[in-house]
């Protein structure tokens, strides 16, 4: 449902309960979430108002009741009471105006609604009648201390957030008796990308799949008999392939494969690419992600496999579209339409009724119409048009169009299954079509019902290394494969457009550790890929080498830690930082070639430092004393920033690559030593050493 809209002005009304009562009456003529004649009550299906891909959520309710109120898995309400009397009516009109001028998700509209009965239930724990006019100072603190209770910091903070929402939109409609200035307060958590530790490592860790789970998915994607193991291990091949969300493959259509050829710019050769065409969520349009070479025989295998798997159903889905109301009939029983009457026999192997005997009893449960032969009570007979009738309500209420994209079809989708064919307890329908679901493939991934339906790693007796049970979400994979191309390089646009999501998202699924940064530097001096003066000091060239490349790495770097202009390797278990805050000045700084953060950061900062000389020399002009000395040093910063982000924009460094600056000031102890120790090494070795022999040395290091 949807409606034109106007913001709400109160119009002339001056009285703040008037101005309440005039936007309840607005929102009382808005269609949208439910019809105005289902206002009043209590409870507002609103499944259909929430389209989320890839799930069955038709049943979703809004529940107008207090914060006692328990809603079970079944949208079924326990306990509690609805809201009380006019914070009921404001509710229902907070809720449904927002959704008319900003339409979020189903979650996120539920946010809106636990905010208000926190607030309500804030007025009571006070001893005060719900009105939003009445709100004050101490009901919104309530609010936010209540919201607290069986949350972690995160939640709490949203909670808090939306509840300020709350108060701001009653400020500024001038809602409330006595307007007051109020913030919630509530300090925002520390990201848990941003943190280091051993907390911090267990989270990332967690968010990861283990090795262990990798060598049993590919056991049972390769040894897998039953339907729904070989299905979903073959979606789980595609996710650990391309960066890919659960729906995107639930949605993905038969032709989703694309075959291309790329040219090599640096030597020209062409060679064949494979990817996926797939339509990401959060509004991004329809990309093909490309799959990596290694795995495109791997990705094609399972693609084709889910394609083989589904057939039978993409038929009967394309049969339903051209016959819409009729019941499909396979090939020896479409004889029995035109009479309009199936014998029992077809009936019992159509509908996979067991025992044969309780057919008569399962069509009277299901209320379709049959026949005996008259001489007899048994049932002979099932009337074709009466079973379809019933049978067929329980198509997919989006049917024919897949998730209602007018743009595609069951019958064009890949994966498609008969009715119950993902439940291995339950009987097949062969006359009934379903998509896959999110809930489906997380059961079989994880289990659930309490341990009473094992997951699939339980039942092929797979457990982590130390014993524990294998826990892993389909979006794990997703968190795996971009940590991969965070350590491989990959730069952030890159792996956004992969992915199918802005930049900025790319920092929650970027979980490579301090460590792994600390190690990604030494390589890069170690293999010599590195690019600038630091790196010059590891090509180590000649006899005499001090220590081994690996120990020279160690030494040379030191730490990584993030700072607002690069990576700080500077070691401080040998001294204190001696340029501490001029950073960009120091050769221990260090920065990956095509990441994006850092890009950003540094244009920020050399804005701000155009605007700190042009003050520099401003007051230079004033003759202030020691002017001169802050104009020729924000001179060099922004000289030196100007030069990063070139190397940023050099398309002759690959993204990924290790950089440091070229005529940094201060050099590390161990550059230093190195320093010295080649002037010394020159003037010894100065014509007393033949070059032959150089070389052969120098080939005997090698080797």
């Amino acid at each position: 449902m949807s409606g034109t809209v106007h913001e709400f002005t109160g119009g002339e009304a001056t009285n703040p309960s008037e101005r309440v009562a005039k936007f309840i009456a607005l929102a009382r003529e808005i269609e949208a979430l439910v019809s105005n004649d289902e206002w009043n009550l209590d409870i507002w299906q609103v499944g259909s108002s929430f389209v989320t891909k890839g799930q069955n959520r038709d049943s979703r309710v809004l529940a107008y009741y207090n914060r006692d109120t328990t809603l079970t898995n079944r949208q079924e309400v326990v306990g509690g009471a609805p809201l009380l009397g006019q914070f009921r009516e404001f509710a229902k009109a907070y809720v449904r105006y927002h959704h008319s001028t900003s339409p979020v998700l189903f979650e996120p509209t539920v946010k809106r609604l636990r905010a208000l009965q926190l607030i309500e239930a804030s007025f009571r724990c006070l001893n005060l009648e719900p009105r939003i006019e009445s709100l004050n100072v101490s009901v919104l603190n309530a609010a936010v201390a209540l919201a607290q209770e069986g949350v972690g910091p995160g939640r709490h903070y949203q909670f808090a957030v939306t509840i300020q929402k709350v108060y701001r939109f009653c400020i500024d409609r001038k809602f409330l008796h006595a307007p007051f200035q109020w913030k919630h307060g509530v300090r925002k958590p520390k990201e848990k990308t941003e943190e280091i530790g051993k907390e911090a490592r267990e989270w990332r860790e967690q968010k990861l799949p283990s090795p262990e789970a990798f060598l049993a998915l590919a056991h049972i994607y390769r040894n897998s008999e039953g339907f729904v193991d070989r299905l979903y291990s073959a979606i789980t091949a595609i996710f650990v392939s391309i960066p890919i969300r659960i729906h995107e493959v639930l949605q993905l259509r038969e032709d989703c494969e694309v075959y291309d050829k790329v040219k090599d710019p640096a030597t020209g050769d062409t060679s064949d690419t494979y990817g996926i065409r797939v339509f990401p969520g959060k509004g991004h349009p329809p990309q093909v992600k490309w799959v990596p070479t290694l795995m495109a025989s791997l990705v094609q295998e399972a693609v084709a496999r889910i394609r083989e798997m589904c057939a039978e159903a993409r038929l009967v889905a394309a049969w339903y579209e051209k016959n819409p109301g009729q019941l499909w009939l396979p090939g020896d029983l479409e004889k029995f339409r035109s009479s309009d009457w199936l014998p029992k026999d077809g009936l019992v192997r159509l509908m996979d009724i067991r025992p044969a005997k309780d057919a008569a009893r399962w069509l009277n449960v299901q209320g379709v119409e049959w026949r005996s032969d008259g001489k007899t009570p048994f049932m002979k007979e099932a009337r074709i048009s009466s079973l379809a009738a019933v049978h067929l309500k329980d198509l997919p209420g989006d049917f024919p169009h897949l998730n209602r994209y007018d743009d595609q079809r069951y019958s064009e989708t890949l994966l498609v299954l008969f009715g119950n064919q993902a439940h291995s307890d339950k009987r097949t329908y062969r006359t009934l079509i379903e998509k896959g679901t999110v809930q489906s493939y997380d059961h079989w991934l994880s289990g659930h019902d309490g341990g009473r339906k094992p997951s699939v790693f339980e039942r092929f007796g797979y457990t982590e290394s130390d014993g524990s049970p294998i826990k892993i979400s389909s979006h794990a994979f997703r968190h795996w494969l971009n940590t991969v191309a965070q350590l491989k390089g990959m730069s952030d646009l890159d792996i956004a457009k992969w992915s199918g999501r802005e930049v900025p998202q790319n920092k929650a699924y970027n979980h490579v550790t301090p460590e792994e940064t600390l190690s990604q530097i030494r390589a890069a001096l170690d293999d010599g890929t590195g690019n600038g003066p630091m790196f010059e000091e590891g090509k180590m060239v000649g006899i005499n080498r001090p220590v081994d490349r690996r120990e020279f790495a160690e030494a040379r770097i030191g730490a990584a830690l993030t700072t607002e202009l690069g990576i700080c390797v500077h070691d401080y278990s040998l001294l204190p930082c001696e340029t501490h805050g001029h950073c960009i000045d120091c050769s221990e700084n260090v920065f990956i070639k095509g990441d994006v953060k850092h890009q950003e950061r540094v244009s920020k900062r050399l804005v701000l430092s155009a605007k700190q000389l042009d003050d520099a020399i401003r007051a230079m002009g004033e003759g202030h004393v020691g002017a001169d000395r802050w104009v020729r040093s924000h001179e060099a910063s922004i000289a030196k920033m100007r030069l990063m982000l070139s190397m940023h924009d050099d398309p002759s460094i690959p993204d990924g690559t290790v950089m440091s600056l070229p005529g940094a000031s201060r050099d590390g102890e161990v550059a230093m030593a190195l320093r010295d120790r080649d002037v010394n090494e020159r003037s010894s070795r100065a014509g007393s050493v033949d070059d032959d022999l150089v070389d052969a040395l120098v080939d005997m290091w090698e080797d």
